[in-house]
């Protein structure tokens, strides 16, 4: 049976996929497929349609690596699209020098995925954010040159230790931080990784417990354990038995009310008290970022980040889930962090993109959340001209 079974597997490898994985799947093919032909290099901010599928190569090749305090950061990869670098940030059209250079006007660029961008180094936010901030005239003794931390996965507080642990060897002279749609998703303000590390963690400082104990005399019966689980036929039962159990994968169409009512008992939001306990925590986060700003002597703005649950025509996304997940804490929380920034809870440096996509009628989206690259460079001009115009600039 466990023969057969491997037989099976070996041309079914998609059988043994979790849940996220095959949503990751049909992300992937979400992003190279189904763009409309016509789209592609304008969405992309590529020349040629051809070239997505040798970006997705290169983007799918590089996983996450292990960072201490932040848990995990992008792989380093110098290639034709991605260009992540050793010292952990992304690179932009004209990046500039590392360590920074006080003869250019630094700003360090934080974030998750959306920061990262999905498509190649040069159609992000960032990277638009220091071709119009350059443009724009306002900085004539200093060229702008625009660091991109953003990274898949992260919300403000591994942001904020992301930004301590730069600040021991390089100072800007700006941080902007870029958020809400991680921090709505893990309410617990906990990278999105910290179960993995505790278990393995405490697991591992257990079995050293009990080998010091018995004097290193004990039958590892755990490793019969782990046999049996690696067994193809015992692997196989276990998926097959997830996939009777599990809730149904995200579908991407449009929305009707049929399929509202369908989902309605997957997309189940926080509470309102999680909710705002999300947002308190974000202005701990902000404050004791401007007071390393007033150390430090850095600017400090933060911008609430546009979604696509908030303020926008969802018949016009192309690639619009049933099923959120995590991120339907966005679809509520958003109004009430609407409630908490123009009550002024924030400051004059909180600048709210968050409706920027008000009343369009098109496509802003590459996939669920991720931004094109024209609408990365509208928020990017946004900020731009925000700064420049903000007393606290």
């Amino acid at each position: 049976l466990n023969y057969l079974s491997e037989v099976y597997v070996r041309n079914n490898p998609e059988i043994l996929y979790s849940r996220d994985q095959r949503i990751d799947e049909n992300t992937r093919f979400i992003r190279e497929k189904l763009i409309p032909q016509e789209f592609v290099t304008e969405y992309y901010a590529l020349e040629n349609a051809d070239d997505v599928n040798e970006m997705w190569e290169e983007f799918y090749s590089r996983p996450p690596i292990f960072e201490s305090y932040t848990h995990f950061k992008t792989s380093p990869h110098i290639g034709k699209y991605m260009g992540v670098t050793d010292h952990g940030f992304r690179m932009v059209k004209e990046q500039g020098p590392w360590p920074v250079d006080q003869q250019y006007y630094n700003i360090f660029f934080f974030g998750g995925s959306t920061a990262y961008g999905v498509g190649p180094y040069w159609a992000t936010i960032a990277s638009y954010l220091q071709e119009h901030m350059n443009n724009n005239g306002s900085f004539e003794k200093k060229k702008v040159r625009v660091y991109n931390f953003g990274r898949s996965g992260y919300q403000s507080s591994q942001q904020s230790i992301l930004l301590q642990r730069i600040l021991l060897k390089n100072v800007p002279d700006m941080v902007v931080f870029f958020d809400f749609l991680n921090d709505f998703c893990w309410t617990d303000g906990n990278p999105s990784s910290w179960t993995f590390l505790e278990r393995y963690f405490n697991d591992y400082n257990k079995k050293a417990l009990e080998k010091a104990y018995s004097n290193n005399i004990k039958t590892e019966w755990y490793h019969i354990q782990n046999f049996i689980k690696s067994l193809t036929l015992f692997r196989l039962t276990h998926a097959l038995l997830n996939r009777l159990n599990e809730k149904p994968l995200p579908e991407y169409a449009k929305l009707t009310e049929q399929r509202k009512r369908k989902t309605k008992k997957w997309n189940k939001s926080a509470d309102e008290d999680t909710l705002k306990s999300v947002i308190i925590r974000y202005n701990i986060i902000k404050k004791q970022v401007e007071a390393l700003g007033q150390k430090f002597n850095f600017k400090t703005f933060f911008v609430a980040q546009p979604v696509p649950l908030f303020k926008y025509d969802r018949n016009y996304h192309f690639f619009n889930p049933d099923i959120l997940g995590c991120h339907i804490n966005s679809e509520y929380g958003y109004p009430i962090l609407e409630k908490f920034y123009k009550e002024g809870f924030f400051g004059n440096n909180f600048l709210w993109a968050a409706d920027l996509q008000e009343d369009k009628k098109e496509n802003l989206y590459v996939d669920s959340f991720h931004y094109t690259a024209n609408f990365s460079s509208e928020i990017a001009s946004f900020i731009s001209k925000e700064i420049i115009n903000n007393k606290n600039y």
